[in-house]
Protein backbone atom coordinates (compact mmCIF):
# COMPACT_ATOMS: atom_id res chain seq x y z
CA UNK A 1 0.00 0.00 0.00
CA UNK A 2 2.90 2.14 0.89
CA UNK A 3 4.76 2.19 -2.33
CA UNK A 4 1.15 2.92 -4.26
CA UNK A 5 0.57 5.86 -1.87
CA UNK A 6 4.04 7.42 -1.81
CA UNK A 7 3.78 8.38 -5.94
CA UNK A 8 0.75 9.82 -5.62
CA UNK A 9 1.63 12.41 -2.53
CA UNK A 10 4.28 12.96 -4.72
CA UNK A 11 2.04 13.87 -7.88
CA UNK A 12 -0.21 15.68 -5.71
CA UNK A 13 2.17 17.68 -3.73
CA UNK A 14 4.10 18.61 -7.31
CA UNK A 15 0.81 19.79 -8.78
CA UNK A 16 -0.16 22.12 -5.81
CA UNK A 17 3.04 23.67 -6.40
CA UNK A 18 3.42 24.25 -9.80
CA UNK A 19 -0.68 25.72 -9.28
CA UNK A 20 0.82 28.16 -5.78
CA UNK A 21 3.59 28.89 -8.09
CA UNK A 22 1.37 30.03 -11.03
CA UNK A 23 -0.75 32.32 -8.34
CA UNK A 24 2.25 33.26 -6.43
CA UNK A 25 4.14 34.39 -9.29
CA UNK A 26 1.49 37.20 -9.90
CA UNK A 27 1.18 39.29 -6.98
CA UNK A 28 0.51 42.80 -9.08
CA UNK A 29 -0.85 43.59 -12.10
CA UNK A 30 2.27 44.31 -14.60
CA UNK A 31 2.98 44.10 -17.99
CA UNK A 32 4.34 40.77 -17.61
CA UNK A 33 0.99 39.38 -16.39
CA UNK A 34 -1.05 41.51 -19.18
CA UNK A 35 1.15 39.76 -21.38
CA UNK A 36 0.68 36.15 -20.32
CA UNK A 37 -3.08 36.91 -20.19
CA UNK A 38 -2.56 38.45 -24.12
CA UNK A 39 -0.57 35.16 -25.37
CA UNK A 40 -2.95 32.89 -23.39
CA UNK A 41 -5.88 34.62 -24.81
CA UNK A 42 -4.37 33.99 -28.21
CA UNK A 43 -3.61 30.31 -27.75
CA UNK A 44 -7.26 29.74 -26.56
CA UNK A 45 -8.96 31.67 -29.75
CA UNK A 46 -6.57 29.40 -31.95
CA UNK A 47 -7.07 26.29 -30.10
CA UNK A 48 -11.26 27.29 -29.78
CA UNK A 49 -11.31 27.80 -34.15
CA UNK A 50 -9.22 24.24 -34.16
CA UNK A 51 -11.83 22.42 -32.05
CA UNK A 52 -9.33 21.51 -29.39
CA UNK A 53 -11.39 20.56 -26.17
CA UNK A 54 -8.33 19.94 -23.94
CA UNK A 55 -5.81 22.93 -25.40
CA UNK A 56 -8.97 25.01 -25.02
CA UNK A 57 -9.73 24.45 -21.36
CA UNK A 58 -6.08 24.61 -20.23
CA UNK A 59 -6.12 27.66 -21.48
CA UNK A 60 -9.42 28.86 -20.10
CA UNK A 61 -8.55 27.59 -16.82
CA UNK A 62 -5.40 29.50 -16.66
CA UNK A 63 -7.30 32.85 -18.07
CA UNK A 64 -9.65 32.51 -15.28
CA UNK A 65 -6.70 32.16 -12.42
CA UNK A 66 -5.36 34.68 -13.94
CA UNK A 67 -8.47 37.05 -14.00
CA UNK A 68 -8.81 36.43 -10.39
CA UNK A 69 -5.17 38.12 -9.59
CA UNK A 70 -6.67 40.76 -11.55
CA UNK A 71 -9.78 41.10 -10.30
CA UNK A 72 -8.25 41.45 -6.98
CA UNK A 73 -5.85 44.20 -7.97
CA UNK A 74 -8.33 46.67 -8.96
CA UNK A 75 -10.94 46.01 -5.93
CA UNK A 76 -8.30 47.49 -3.60
CA UNK A 77 -7.09 50.00 -5.57
CA UNK A 78 -7.75 53.27 -5.54
CA UNK A 79 -6.70 55.01 -8.74
CA UNK A 80 -9.28 56.65 -11.68
CA UNK A 81 -11.40 54.30 -13.84
CA UNK A 82 -10.66 51.38 -11.13
CA UNK A 83 -14.37 50.42 -11.09
CA UNK A 84 -14.00 50.32 -15.16
CA UNK A 85 -11.23 48.09 -14.96
CA UNK A 86 -12.98 45.83 -12.18
CA UNK A 87 -15.84 45.48 -14.27
CA UNK A 88 -14.41 44.47 -16.95
CA UNK A 89 -11.64 42.05 -14.88
CA UNK A 90 -14.90 40.50 -13.78
CA UNK A 91 -16.62 39.73 -16.67
CA UNK A 92 -13.36 38.67 -18.77
CA UNK A 93 -13.68 36.29 -15.02
CA UNK A 94 -17.37 35.32 -16.29
CA UNK A 95 -16.37 35.12 -19.79
CA UNK A 96 -13.70 32.36 -19.27
CA UNK A 97 -16.02 30.61 -17.10
CA UNK A 98 -18.47 30.51 -20.14
CA UNK A 99 -15.82 29.05 -22.19
CA UNK A 100 -14.97 26.53 -20.00
CA UNK A 101 -18.71 25.55 -20.20
CA UNK A 102 -19.27 25.67 -23.54
CA UNK A 103 -16.19 23.72 -24.59
CA UNK A 104 -17.11 20.67 -21.94
CA UNK A 105 -20.21 21.04 -24.06
CA UNK A 106 -18.14 20.81 -27.46
CA UNK A 107 -20.68 24.26 -28.20
CA UNK A 108 -17.04 25.89 -30.09
CA UNK A 109 -19.48 27.93 -31.84
CA UNK A 110 -20.80 29.64 -28.41
CA UNK A 111 -17.01 29.34 -27.03
CA UNK A 112 -15.55 31.04 -30.10
CA UNK A 113 -18.29 34.01 -29.36
CA UNK A 114 -17.13 34.19 -25.95
CA UNK A 115 -13.93 34.40 -26.63
CA UNK A 116 -14.15 37.28 -29.06
CA UNK A 117 -15.89 39.21 -26.03
CA UNK A 118 -13.12 38.34 -24.24
CA UNK A 119 -10.58 39.40 -26.52
CA UNK A 120 -13.18 42.80 -26.44
CA UNK A 121 -12.85 43.14 -23.15
CA UNK A 122 -9.06 42.65 -22.75
CA UNK A 123 -8.71 45.61 -25.44
CA UNK A 124 -11.24 47.70 -23.37
CA UNK A 125 -8.83 47.26 -20.39
CA UNK A 126 -5.93 48.55 -22.43
CA UNK A 127 -7.77 51.60 -22.90
CA UNK A 128 -7.51 52.59 -19.08
CA UNK A 129 -4.31 51.27 -18.36
CA UNK A 130 -1.82 51.00 -21.36
CA UNK A 131 1.09 52.39 -21.09
CA UNK A 132 2.41 54.11 -24.21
Amino acid sequence: MKKFFAPALTVLVLTAQVTFSTHAAYTTVDMDLMQEIEEINDSLASNIALEKAEASLADARQLKELFVVVEGHYATLNEPNAEDALAISRDSLRLAGSIIDFVTQKDFESAANSATDLSRACRACHVFYRED
